[in-house]
């Protein structure tokens, strides 16, 4: 080899090199949701409420955000960084869910034992006034007294009884706030996503168990309310290969909720395979966004209406 041919290979290799260490020092691939993920998980980690009632909930969403991170540091590609931001997202905003529900929970038992004890006080006024009644009448005097204390007492209980409503109402905002309901024209939509399922299959995932639960939980709670469940798919494959799958991801969720207790008779199902898009399908999030179950739960003991 030349003395020419030996430098055009020390250039060469020396070009390579270059190339490989502007590769590796390139940013991090850093995304909308991945810096959403941050904001909900350090959110999450600032709440006292959160670190005493879910501390597991935000140490999970904390390792879920780790993992998000190490693939923004690999520049993996974006849609597996954004599903990773998504778990950590979700799991912080379930973290904070939680914390509301047993803060709540707890200004409601504090609202109840209030109302019992304004209630015993009411009964024992109730008892002195009696017995002022049945003695002379030097005490009349102390029954006007004691029939006025007793008026002050039942406006306690009336004001106790009014708290408790208002924590009722409260715990009914918190179970939609946890099931990400949002009102419509034809009731409370629950948007499930296709994390339920494996991609082009019906079966629900063990993973998806809690969030089948608390959709079962406020159904049982509110008897009169109806349902309907459609599935939809994204517009990969055939029309009716995806209408298919559409209405057999409908029916899995109906069963699910069945066997949680849910009566069967106020369930209807509808699959609409890749019809009603939320999104364009051109992207693989897009795609994903169609690919989804949607309950709708009426205001009423009316069946919900169907679409169209």
């Amino acid at each position: 080899m030349n003395s020419t041919t030996r430098f055009a290979s020390s250039l060469t290799a020396l070009a390579a090199a270059c190339a490989l260490f502007a590769g590796c020092a390139s940013a991090p691939t850093v995304t909308p949701a991945l810096q959403d993920a941050r904001s909900n998980v350090r959110a999450a980690e600032a709440d006292p409420a959160v670190l005493k009632y879910a501390s597991l909930d935000v140490k999970k969403a904390g390792d879920s955000l780790k993992r998000a991170e190490q693939l923004s540091a690999e520049r993996e590609a974006p849609a597996d960084i954004d599903s990773a931001a998504y778990i950590a997202s979700t799991q912080a905003r379930t973290a904070m869910a939680i914390a509301k529900a047993a803060s709540e929970e707890e200004a409601i038992k504090a609202a109840e034992a209030d109302r019992e004890r304004a209630r015993a006080d009411a009964n024992a006024r109730r008892a002195n006034v009696a017995q002022a009644q049945a003695a002379n009448a030097q005490i009349a005097a102390a029954n006007a007294s004691a029939d006025a204390s007793a008026a002050r007492q039942q406006a306690a209980v009336a004001q106790a009884d009014a708290a408790v409503a208002q924590a009722q109402a409260a715990e009914l905002q918190r179970a939609l706030a946890e099931l990400q309901a949002k009102q419509t024209d034809r009731g409370m939509l629950v948007t499930l996503g296709d994390v339920l399922f494996e991609f082009g299959r019906a079966e629900i995932k063990p993973a998806a168990g809690e969030a089948m639960n608390k959709l079962a939980q406020y159904l049982n709670q509110h008897a009169d309310r109806r349902i309907l469940i459609e599935g939809f798919t994204d517009s990969v494959g055939s029309d009716t290969a995806n209408l298919t799958l559409s209405q057999r991801r409908s029916q899995a969720v109906a069963d699910a909720l069945r066997a949680r207790g849910v009566d069967p008779t106020r369930i209807a199902t509808r699959g609409y395979g890749e019809a009603y898009p939320v999104a364009s399908n051109s992207s693989t999030s897009d795609r994903a966004l169609n690919r989804r179950v949607e309950v709708y739960i009426s205001n009423d003991n009316q069946p919900v209406r169907a679409r169209g």
